[in-house]
């Protein structure tokens, strides 16, 4: 059975690598990160992030993730625009904006096709990549869960959600370039059900589930514990991403992401477990696939979400392994206990097209086995 987990390779690390491989800084004057570029007026723009996406194409990469994790009204308001949340146009300016914005942020689906288009007999995916609330607050708090009265309860999050998601599903055009729809990052149990909530509004309003697109969602797991920021243990997050839900859509595939490495083989165990026991209650019927796309920092490094700058606090162990070396055999492990459909592996934070491009030599070399 594991010999048919088809192992899908994502791509790693956007911002940290227009960071680090680009030099393209980010600060609290550009609440849209990596996001920021799509701006055709930005010192960087549209080129230097495609050329980022395409190297990651180049070292392997099977799906990109749009650069659309932090994209908002609130930030392109927060960078210029006369766009409010939740607000219609009350002038020619707004209504102008609102235009342009919503253009510039289809634009990401745009430059992640380019990247793929010099490939030949290139099969390669297009996730749109839509990150947490908290991603989009100043400073973000997509590690902590600590949001606003106004965006806390399910309904309220699942609002804010479908706005941002509706600037490309309602486009048609846009929307037939969109192969998934990634979750990502989320850190409260009421998120996860509002997102599934803003899926089920996107089939509503096109014309059922032929007119959605399949969708993931990836929690994530901070500090040293296993379980989100709100304190939802895994068998509580599985059971909110699949469970009925008052018939929401279920995603295909469920997992972590921007978590530590050293966590992530436990974690994905808890996954099983949990999983297996909704398929064991009979409240599902079939087992989803994995998505694990792990940090890529060195033991000790962390994000401060204040100075958009990461930080080393402790060293590396001269026995750590190397990056893509611990996520194979994670990878591996999975594969080999078959329990998941599919497999889709790639880096968040600090993974760059060359640990992706090792990660792939040695996904190339387990099918081989």
């Amino acid at each position: 059975m594991s010999s048919n987990c088809k192992i899908h390779l994502l791509d790693g690390g956007l911002g940290t690598t227009l960071g680090d491989s680009h030099k393209v800084q980010f600060t609290q004057k550009e609440p849209l990160w990596s996001s920021q570029l799509l701006i055709p007026t930005h010192p960087h723009g549209p080129k230097t992030l495609l050329a980022t996406q395409k190297s990651f194409v180049d070292a392997g990469a099977d799906i990109l993730l749009t650069a659309t994790y932090q994209t908002s009204y609130e930030g392109f308001g927060g960078s210029g625009y006369a766009v409010h949340s939740h607000s219609s146009p009350k002038s020619e300016r707004e209504d102008g904006d609102k235009k342009v914005v919503n253009g510039i942020m289809r634009s990401a689906i745009d430059i992640a096709s380019d990247a793929f288009s010099t490939q030949k007999d290139s099969n390669g995916k297009i996730a749109l990549s839509l990150g947490a609330y908290g991603a989009i607050m100043t400073p973000g708090q997509e590690y902590t869960g600590k949001y606003d009265d106004e965006h806390k309860s399910s309904e309220q999050l699942s609002s804010w959600h479908h706005e941002r998601i509706s600037v490309f599903s309602r486009d048609s055009k846009c929307w037939e370039r969109v192969d998934y729809v990634a979750f990502e990052t989320i850190p409260l149990l009421a998120e996860i059900e509002g997102v599934r909530k803003s899926m089920g509004e996107v089939e509503r309003l096109n014309g059922g589930a032929a007119g959605s697109k399949p969708f993931w969602i990836t929690c994530v797991f901070p500090g040293e514990g296993y379980c989100l920021p709100d304190g939802s243990s895994v068998q509580q997050i599985v059971k909110a991403m699949l469970g009925k839900n008052d018939g929401s859509p279920v995603p295909f595939g469920i997992g972590l992401n921007c978590t530590k490495v050293g966590k992530v083989e436990a974690l994905i165990i808890d996954f099983e477990q949990s999983v297996n026991a909704l398929v064991e209650s009979g409240e599902i019927s079939e087992r989803p696939s994995l998505v694990v796309y792990p940090d890529g920092t060195t033991k000790g490094e962390v994000y401060n979400t204040s100075t958009k700058v990461w930080e080393i606090r402790e060293p590396p162990g001269k026995d750590d392994l190397h990056w893509d070396e611990a996520v194979l055999e994670i990878v591996k492990g999975a594969r080999e206990r078959g329990f998941w459909r599919e497999i889709i592996v790639g880096g968040c934070c600090k993974t760059t097209p060359r640990e992706i491009g090792k990660l792939r030599e040695r996904i190339d070399r387990l099918d081989k086995e």
